[in-house]
């Protein structure tokens, strides 16, 4: 996968599940029946419960399914003329869930004038944000040259620029899917703790990257021994 498939892929399914992240959020602040978006402008107002209200964000993890297969199917060389096509379709499903997401939790919003200061999980929302920066950020991890102060930096990676090279190729997705899936997972806690202890959120992003930064080096050290038992089989 080269980087411009890898960053576009990234973005699509960064979309992909904004829109219910951005709908599981909104639980909190709106009243017990929200008023769907009038894109049709039709004269009766149609009302959900908060809770089926979810559903339609489900749905809008929908495009993340393609973006998935596309990428399997693309690092197997099983796609590769088509695998732009099948983001560029899952990209277009994503934008269009967003939108109507982001348009109906303005709407609501404005409609019960609600005051998002008093409202807002600030704590479940920083790990959310964070989560999908640092997942985003981590498609830069194959373009990393080794150095001193960016990357996986550990005893294996800085002795060998193969395993350098084969880690962050290997992070790159792994702390991208670990990431963005904890911004979802994270999103549907608030629902379940119906938004209270907060800090919890902080507690398990902490523990999250905890376990990615020991992935990190554990698989660091089986690539090393790989690496260097083949030499030692070509030497003999």
């Amino acid at each position: 996968m080269t980087n411009k498939e890898r960053w576009l892929s990234s973005a699509a399914l960064l979309i992909s599940i904004l829109p219910f992240i951005l709908v599981a959020g909104s639980i909190q602040l709106l009243p017990d029946s929200i008023v769907l978006p009038n894109i049709v402008l039709a004269e009766d107002v149609i009302r959900l419960p908060k809770y089926q209200y979810l559903v339609l964000g489900i749905f809008g993890l929908v495009p993340v399914v393609l973006v998935v297969v596309a990428r399997l199917l693309r690092e197997r060389k099983l796609v590769e003329r088509n695998f732009m096509w099948m983001i560029i379709a899952s990209f277009v499903l994503g934008f269009m869930f967003l939108s109507s997401s982001v348009y109906g939790m303005i709407d609501n919003i404005i409609k019960n004038d609600i005051d998002l200061l008093k409202k807002f999980d600030f704590f479940g929302g920083s790990v959310v944000v964070a989560s999908l920066i640092g997942g985003m950020l981590a498609n830069f991890f194959p373009q990393l040259r080794r150095n001193d102060v960016l990357g996986l930096k550990n005893k294996y990676t800085m002795s060998d620029n193969r395993v350098w090279v084969k880690v962050h190729y290997a992070a790159a997705d792994v702390y991208m899917s670990v990431l963005y899936a904890f911004a979802v997972f994270t999103s549907a806690l608030s629902i379940w703790l119906d938004f209270r202890l907060g800090w919890l959120h902080l507690v398990l992003w902490v523990a999250v990257i905890s376990g990615l930064i020991v992935w990190g080096r554990l698989y660091s050290r089986k690539q090393w021994r790989r690496l260097n038992r083949d030499t030692e089989k070509n030497v003999l």
